[in-house]
């Protein structure tokens, strides 16, 4: 199968603390070989950009957004930025930057183009996240014992893989809000933060390489590939 792919960087199968992917781009840190940037755009299908946010290679945990629009931590450093602008507008791709101090957006807060689930922590900046994503709906995360809500969800426009931590009531409720079938589950043999375990589009996904045969399965139909 040619749109999924196992992979770890540096022994660590928490590929989702690396990357963030939409259906137009990947960003991967500067720990992602390559060789292993090169097959992860291969299976994601989008132009990938290896780099740094805050002097860290865990850009999964720090950029968060949907095909409408990328966010950016306020602690980025400025070089990096300059990275990410100028290979952003070649393809046309907008970003924001929101200034808040707590910058691990990736784990604060999770979206595909229909809505955004936040943390309680960025509710302040609720509106102006609503408006950059341009989403219609977004929603405080109501899961008070799972804060970091971004390390638990995997997502994107044709399903959502939830952590095994997450209610069926909680799991209707994303469904609903996302406008995708969400499934419960776990990565890495048995982790529930599926969303540090996965890098995901509409085209594929990345899974850490700890992965048993039928949570593999299990990722494969939760994000909408093995029913096309």
């Amino acid at each position: 199968m040619t749109h999924l792919l196992s992979l770890s960087v540096h022994q660590n199968p928490n590929v989702g603390l690396y990357g963030f992917a939409n259906d137009k781009v990947c960003f991967v840190g500067t720990d992602v070989s390559e060789e292993a940037a090169d097959k992860i755009g291969k299976i994601l299908k989008v132009p990938v950009l290896r780099l740094s946010i805050y002097r860290s290679s865990l850009v999964g945990a720090f950029v968060a957004g949907n095909n409408s629009c990328i966010l950016l931590p306020a602690a980025i450093e400025e070089h990096e930025l300059a990275v990410i602008v100028k290979f952003l507008e070649k393809l046309g791709i907008k970003h924001h930057i929101l200034s808040t101090d707590y910058n691990a957006l990736g784990n604060n807060l999770i979206a595909n183009d229909q809505a955004c689930i936040i943390s309680p922590l960025l509710e302040p900046l609720k509106d102006e996240i609503a408006l950059a994503l341009n989403v219609k709906h977004i929603e405080i995360n109501p899961m008070q014992y799972i804060p970091t809500v971004g390390s638990l969800i995997s997502l994107n426009d044709k399903g959502c893989l939830a952590s095994a931590f997450i209610n069926e009531e909680q799991a209707d409720w994303m469904s609903q809000l996302f406008g995708v079938p969400v499934t419960r589950g776990t990565i890495n043999l048995g982790s529930p933060f599926v969303g540090a375990g996965i890098i995901t589009n509409r085209n594929g996904f990345v899974y850490g390489d700890r992965t048993g045969g039928p949570e593999a399965v299990a990722a494969d139909e939760a994000l909408g590939f093995l029913q096309q």
